[in-house]
């Protein structure tokens, strides 16, 4: 049995396979097979076999022995054509013979119909567009043009929900003085039938005013937002090549009046609110110093993340729209109860301060946080199921059976310590860190507490995203509702004289606890140590350099005011001016 090959040149690309085979009465008789082959060869040598196997009868016990043989010849004249090819190939490139410009033009040409043909099909988003286009304007003579636009657009928004509230709080006078008479005229004109079905009534009738100025609300918010971005879009085009951009027929300053006052040097948010603050220039690292700076100041965390609509409310919208499209964003950590004390929702004045103004370039807080829950509710499940397997059947039934239902979907669905994330450009903030907080926090805690750990990740994602300053309440408390002052002796925490203290008053869920001065006290001395350990850690991982760090208390505490301001020079290296030796007056 031999196989032979036939002698062709190099440029014939057909090769004959020859297989030769005895009969079955003699053996010296041999059968020769010449089968013609195109070398390369695309096909599938085992599929050519049994074509040939079926065409010329061959016995199929020989089967696998052709198969063999006709692998190894495809494969040795592959090999071969392979080689004469690429050494013709050289030897002209060598004497200069191959046009390599060509042969780029049709690589390139070949490999863009290859990625149009199977490539997936994507572009510049309108989102992407629009980004682009709003960081332009705002950065152009259009600033102050813009920034008015948004402004009229918060004013009508804010003037309808409070015609909203306004309505609804009519109606429900009227409904509690209808349900008082009812209750008066009990068993003598009226009866308890009659109340329930009152009681009904009024309650559906609540229910449909909420929802028609919801449905009215919504009807303006998204047609101050498709107005808003066609007017940008088309702003742009009058913009390109001119200096100042003059406003559109059709732009909602037509129906406004011009704010009072210039954007610039006007005083920003008119009369400033007064309130407790003090800044402090700090170096953190031994050997390669960072310098950052801290902001102590007396007031609620909202009101560090809303925007005043009203008087020259564009100039507080000057700040915000400047860094919206930057790598130097602001934050701020807004605390949300989760347990039996509370829903586990936001605080709803969050909600209605994000729901006073058109968010034009995200979606609405709301459905955001729609979009969070429907995201981890996935991860809330398996991670429950796999602490539940490690603490055991009767613990995870425990663990997972109670608790409020917020809006995530599900009981107990996030923990304590873990972090949502909403984006905000109708806020003096753009990024809100929703911290998840229990409980717990109303006792002493340590820096392994589950919302100490949360701080430590809000900070690490702060830095990796572009958020140079972010705003934390220092106490990581929520309401605070009552000050006082008492005569305590040692609030420090090192000691000291005897001297008036303030207690605050927490309430929640109808449990209160005082929280005496050095508890406060010992609370943000744990609180700024351990962010001073967690942005030296987050800087050492690379991103932005958080830059400015906003640390409120509670308002209406000057005392705790002062005593935490004392606190921050023993807890950070506070740069401070040199001063020269005093040196003896000449004689």
């Amino acid at each position: 049995m031999t196989t032979e090959r036939t002698e062709t040149i190099v440029h014939n690309a057909t090769k004959t396979f020859k297989f030769s085979f005895p009969t079955c009465t003699n053996e010296e008789l041999l059968f020769k097979l010449e089968v013609p082959v195109e070398i390369p060869y695309d096909g599938s040598p085992r599929e050519l076999v049994q074509r040939v196997i079926n065409m010329f009868h061959i016995p199929v016990y020989l089967e696998d022995e052709l198969n063999e043989k006709l692998a190894q010849f495809i494969g040795d004249e592959t090999r071969e054509f392979h080689n004469s090819r690429d050494a013709k190939l050289l030897d002209q490139l060598k004497n200069s013979e191959l046009n390599v410009d060509g042969i780029v033009k049709q690589w390139e040409k070949l490999f863009k119909e290859n990625v149009v043909e199977f490539a997936e099909q994507k572009g510049t988003s309108d989102e992407e567009v629009f980004a682009a286009a709003y960081h332009k304007l705002v950065h152009s003579p259009a600033l102050d043009t813009i920034l008015q636009v948004e402004n009229s657009y918060a004013k009508t928004v804010s003037n309808m929900m409070q015609s909203r509230d306004e309505d609804i709080n009519k109606l429900t006078e009227r409904q509690t003085e209808e349900m008082e008479e009812k209750m008066r005229l009990l068993n003598v004109s009226t009866t308890e039938e009659e109340i329930n079905e009152t009681a009904a009534r009024q309650f559906e009738a609540q229910s449909v005013a909420a929802a028609r100025w919801e449905s009215q609300l919504d009807a303006l918010r998204h047609t101050q937002r498709a107005a808003h971005r066609a007017w940008l879009m088309a702003a742009l085009d009058h913009y390109q090549g001119q200096a100042e951009l003059a406003t559109p027929s059709n732009s909602p300053l037509t129906t406004f009046p011009p704010e009072a006052g210039e954007l610039v040097g006007s005083g920003g948010l008119g009369e400033p609110r007064p309130q407790l603050e003090e800044s402090f220039t700090i170096h953190l690292g031994s050997q390669l110093k960072q310098t950052h700076n801290i902001r102590l100041v007396a007031a609620d965390m909202l009101d560090l993340c809303a925007l005043n609509h009203h008087d020259n409310g564009a100039a507080a919208r000057l700040q915000p729209a400047l860094a919206l499209y930057s790598g130097e964003l602001t934050g701020a950590v807004v605390l949300c109860e989760a347990g039996p004390a509370g829903t586990g929702d936001p605080p709803q004045r969050l909600l209605r301060l994000a729901a006073a103004a058109t968010e034009h370039h995200f979606d609405d807080i709301n459905r955001q946080l729609r979009h969070i829950a429907e995201a981890i509710r996935a991860p809330a499940e398996q991670r429950n199921a796999r602490r539940a397997q490690q603490a055991g059947g009767a613990a995870g039934a425990t663990g997972s059976g109670g608790g409020g239902r917020g809006w995530w979907g599900g009981g107990r669905a996030l923990r304590p310590g873990d972090v949502l994330v909403t984006r905000h450009s109708n806020l003096d903030t753009h990024v809100i860190f929703h911290l998840v907080v229990d409980d717990s926090l109303k006792a002493d805690i340590t820096s392994r507490h589950p919302a100490i750990l949360g701080l430590r990740n809000i900070l690490k994602a702060a830095c990796c995203n572009d958020v140079t300053t972010i705003s934390l309440p220092l106490l990581l408390r929520n309401e605070i509702t009552e000050v006082r002052r008492v005569r305590l002796r040692s609030v420090g925490v090192g000691g000291g004289e005897a001297g008036e203290a303030c207690i605050c008053r927490a309430e929640c869920g109808g449990v209160s606890q005082e929280m005496t001065a050095a508890w406060c006290v010992r609370r943000a001395e744990l609180v700024l140590k351990c962010v001073k350990g967690f942005v030296l850690e987050a800087a050492g991982g690379g991103g932005a350099e958080l830059r400015t760090l906003h640390a409120a208390l509670p308002p209406h505490a000057p005392d705790l005011f002062a005593a935490v301001q004392s606190l921050l020079p023993s807890v950070f290296r506070v740069a401070g001016p040199l001063r020269a030796p005093r040196r003896a007056a000449p004689l």
